[in-house]
């Protein structure tokens, strides 16, 4: 069954099984009516017992919170939505659950169309905040001071709020940890905060300058930092170095090249002399190659560079090239690392993995002892690749779960494998170990009418953002309209609506942005950064947080009117350079990629403004 999203003044629709609400956690109870006069007094006994397992069978049944209330607690949301079978008397859940009566088939006229997504706009929400006043909004756990390193916000964070060290300020990257994060500006210099690098202050601080650095990476005890050009790669400690040599090597400014570097003839600053610690990455690259990418684990990390190889680092000081004679013949596109596994996909579209697979994370299968540990890339079976018409777009991983973006014919399926035991498979339930890929139906077989094309088309995966135990996708499905003029010889483009961002996993911090603490096995809908729905629960949690309120306040009223929605890479003209190649005196335009982009931690979540710059004439 195709879940259809058409466009129709921008009102995405799904199509679903059954209409089902945004969640229902009733706690219900039964309590047994005792006759007092002295014919049944006898019964009483009896009555009582038979009461207690009445409402104890009443309450596996039909209450997951096991009769506490709503406020007391984080729900986790029903894998089994289906509203028809939540209205069933108990008799005939237990028919049900002892197999006495089968479940009724799904027929095709009960499918209805889900119209509970309102009609939305990029204009309406006023979502381009970020991008007229650049800078990071953070939303989740502060137990780490990642949010607010103030320390005066309460534990949990509702509200996207912005870090003030960053305001103004465009980012080339931004990674959260579970104690420590880092951010790139556009200068290159690395920022690091949190408790985990700082006890005393938890202020983001430069701790990498005038090394042009494009990414970084955390691992458990280490941070790597890639140079724009591709040829480095600086290993810094976790925790905020106070003396020493590390410190004199964050410090350490390195020297200009001379005059005679642009006659060639030399006079190029000497890298050798930097101090900071670098991965030897010259003693294994090839004429020309460089790494394009990292991604890192616990205590691993590993890179893909542009011919297609993949080296990996585990203590930060040496390097190896990774994987066994098939992988290396294969050119790998992208890598992407869990706590402890590491995936890649290659240019035949096949999806690898190895490390540990102790939930199933390498997507192999049954579980069994000869899987456990997979020291070298083996491929995965249901990834036929392009000749068999399955092919890998697209890979992800976090915590002990992978996800993989497919392409069979024209759709595209999102599907997932590994620990599902907060929801974070995406796939409608919560599964300790799942060895093989499940689908993630909200986020597959996706498709809308373009009004353009004049037919369905279908929408892609733009991005996935996987934290420990959550995620979040960016659809591809951004529409942006050229304004151009050529009366004016003009060119420009505006964006009508942006990227839509679905949540799902773990939500116990507010992590996925829904307004409500429910944790969600499929991908919903997030609310956009500064939706006053958010207000509400947000200021309850402020009050407990502060010892105003001694009881929740709840927050069932809340329901999303909105969506968030993240902005296109747009180009912002950033001047007018020389370049040897143009043509009697002709002036190249250089333009500067702007866009948003979304992130996801252990319990804490992120959107920044990012920049790539490209050159055009």
């Amino acid at each position: 069954m195709h879940r259809i999203g058409h466009q129709a003044g921008r009102r995405l629709t799904r199509i679903t099984a059954f209409k089902t609400p945004v969640h229902n956690h009733r706690a219900l109870s039964s309590t047994p009516v005792i006759n007092n006069s002295s014919n049944v007094r006898q019964n009483v006994a009896w009555a009582v017992g038979a009461g207690l397992v009445f409402t104890g069978v009443t309450l596996a049944l039909q209450s997951p919170t096991l009769g506490l209330t709503r406020d007391m607690m984080v729900h986790n949301d029903s894998p089994d939505n289906n509203s028809e079978k939540q209205k069933q008397s108990i008799g005939s859940s237990l028919a049900v659950l002892l197999g006495l009566k089968k479940q009724p088939k799904i027929e095709q006229a009960d499918i209805v169309l889900d119209t509970d997504l309102t009609v939305t706009s990029w204009k309406q929400q006023e979502q381009d905040a970020l991008v007229k006043s650049p800078g990071i909004m953070l939303w989740g756990s502060n137990k780490n001071g990642l949010v607010d390193p103030t320390g005066r916000s309460p534990g949990v964070i509702q509200i996207p709020q912005r870090l003030a060290t960053f305001q103004g300020k465009i980012l080339r990257d931004l990674k959260l940890g579970d104690d420590f994060a880092a951010a790139v500006d556009e200068d290159g210099t690395v920022y690091q905060w949190g408790t985990g690098y700082n006890q005393q202050s938890h202020q983001p601080e430069a701790t990498l300058t005038k090394r042009d650095i494009a990414q970084v990476t955390l691992c458990d005890t280490k941070l790597y930092g890639l140079s724009r050009d591709g040829s480095r790669i600086y290993v810094l400690p976790k925790v905020r170095p106070t003396a020493g040599p590390t410190k004199a090597a964050i410090d350490y400014q390195k020297p200009k090249g001379s005059v005679l570097r642009y006659v060639g003839l030399g006079g190029g600053a000497d890298d050798k002399h930097d101090p900071m610690t670098q991965l030897p990455l010259q003693d294994l690259l090839q004429k020309d190659e460089k790494v394009l990418s990292m991604s890192s684990g616990k205590s691993h990390m590993v890179m893909v560079t542009s011919h297609g190889r993949v080296f990996g680092s585990e203590d930060g000081l040496s390097i190896s090239l990774i994987g066994n004679a098939d992988f290396r013949q294969s050119r790998i596109l992208e890598v992407a690392c869990g706590e402890v596994h590491t995936l890649a996909r290659d240019d035949q579209g096949r999806g690898w993995a190895w490390g540990i697979n102790g939930f199933g994370q390498l997507a192999q299968g049954a579980y069994s002892h000869a899987n456990l540990k997979l020291p070298n890339p083996t491929l995965i079976k249901d990834i036929a690749g392009t000749e068999g018409g399955v092919e890998c777009v697209k890979v992800a991983a976090g915590g002990q779960s992978s996800y993989f973006v497919l392409k069979e014919g024209n759709v595209f399926k999102v599907k997932s494998a590994g620990m599902g035991q907060w929801g974070q498979l995406g796939d409608g339930s919560y599964t300790h170990i799942q060895g093989s890929l499940v689908t993630i139906t909200p986020l597959s077989n996706l498709a809308e009418f373009k009004e353009q094309e004049k037919k369905m088309m279908p929408i892609g995966i733009h991005d996935l953002a996987i934290g420990s135990t959550h995620g979040f996708a960016v659809l591809d499905n951004a529409i942006i309209k050229d304004t151009s003029s050529p009366a004016e010889s003009t060119t420009a483009t505006t964006v009508t609506h942006g990227r839509d961002v679905l949540s799902w996993g773990q939500n116990t911090y507010y992590q996925l942005l829904t307004g409500k603490r429910t944790n969600k096995t499929e991908p919903v809908h997030a609310l956009p950064l500064d939706s006053d729905l958010l207000q509400a629960a947000d200021k309850a949690v402020a009050a407990i947080a502060l010892g105003q309120q001694k009881q929740p306040v709840s927050t069932e009223a809340l329901s999303a009117t909105n969506r968030l929605q993240l902005m296109p890479a747009q180009p912002r003209p950033v001047g007018l350079v020389s370049s040897p190649e143009t043509k009697k005196g002709k002036q190249e335009e250089v333009k500067e990629f702007v866009e948003l982009k979304i992130v996801a931690g252990n319990g804490v979540s992120g959107v920044y403004c990012s920049t790539t710059a490209a050159a055009s004439v």
